[in-house]
């Protein structure tokens, strides 16, 4: 993405994150040919607490890899789920050059927790108990089909407990296998740099975070040559 065009939708999320408010977190996803995809630029990133220089979703990741930006411009009104479990009403834009080559990705995720609460209360006057009942129902069923999970800590604590890491005690080869493979999973190593970060929090040398990252992409791939065998 071209400086220009990155500007172009850094000034339109700041705009409508200042209009909207903190309800709406604005996160535009970069491409850069040598590098992958990273964060760009994300306004009210509190409300799933990432950062710039995070890495790709699966579903986008998802999106991206079935070639999704080719017949279609968007995506709209998919449940994503953030820190805590908390959900999400997300939905992106594929932004594409004029020969319709992917450049970013602009995600919006709304938090409509506020919007159900005033919903429920104006049943509760209304003595509609059963529709408070199936609103909540409804909202407790909606299956996420993105994690808005960025922060490499906070990857690594849900699988390893966050007492036990901080102590400094040695940890297991298991947990290790464990906390790689989940980091791999969220697509962590596909951002340049990371392999130093995850090696400083879990207290491992470079080398072998590297080794444990190779062992579980070769476990990978033989269990998917099985799979389509």
């Amino acid at each position: 993405m071209d400086n220009e065009l990155f500007r172009h939708y850094q000034n339109i999320m700041n705009y409508f994150g200042g209009v909207l408010g903190s309800n709406y977190e604005f996160v535009l996803h970069v491409l850069n040919p040598n590098e992958g995809f990273h964060i760009g630029h994300i306004v009210n990133g509190d409300l799933s607490e990432r950062s710039l220089n995070a890495p790709l979703t699966n579903y986008a990741k998802k999106l991206i890899n079935e070639k999704v930006y080719l017949d279609k411009d968007y995506v709209l009104d998919y449940v994503g789920e953030g820190p805590r479990g908390k959900k999400y009403r997300s939905s992106t834009l594929f932004i594409k050059d004029r020969e319709g080559q992917l450049q970013g990705l602009l995600c919006i995720n709304f938090d409509a927790d506020v919007y159900r609460k005033v919903a429920k209360d104006i049943l509760k006057l209304a003595n509609l108990s059963l529709d408070i009942e199936v609103i909540e129902k409804e909202t407790d069923q909606e299956q996420p089909v993105e994690k808005l999970t960025g922060n490499i800590r906070n990857i690594i604590y849900s699988v390893i407990d966050k007492d036990i890491l901080e102590s400094g005690a040695q940890l297991s080869p298991e947990q290790k296998r464990l906390a790689i493979s989940k980091l791999k999973e969220y697509g962590v190593f596909e951002i340049k740099g990371k392999i130093n970060e995850v090696a400083d929090i879990m207290g491992m040398s470079e080398s072998s975070v590297y080794r444990y990252h190779q062992m579980i992409s070769r476990n990978d791939k033989y269990l998917q040559s099985n799979q389509n065998n």
